[in-house]
């Protein structure tokens, strides 16, 4: 589970719909990632568009992938 995301999305005040309008995708999609069915090793273009919504600088979001990948193993 990615909860970076969720926390900052609920910081923002912005629905999971909010923030899949956009970036262009579906909400359950961007459910999937939230939840980290998706986009596991996440590719450039969403983790850049989701730095931008929810105001989380890249190097954050890089640190949060790497270590959500190393639970993982």
């Amino acid at each position: 589970m990615r909860d970076y995301l969720k926390e900052a999305r609920l910081s923002l005040g912005m629905t999971q719909e909010d923030v899949a309008k956009h970036i262009g995708i579906s909400a359950n999609y961007y459910c999937s990632i939230e939840k980290g069915e998706r986009q596991r090793d996440m590719n450039a273009s969403i983790l850049i568009a989701l730095s931008e919504v929810l105001r989380i600088p890249i190097s954050d979001m890089l640190n949060a992938e790497r270590m959500l990948s190393q639970k993982i193993q």
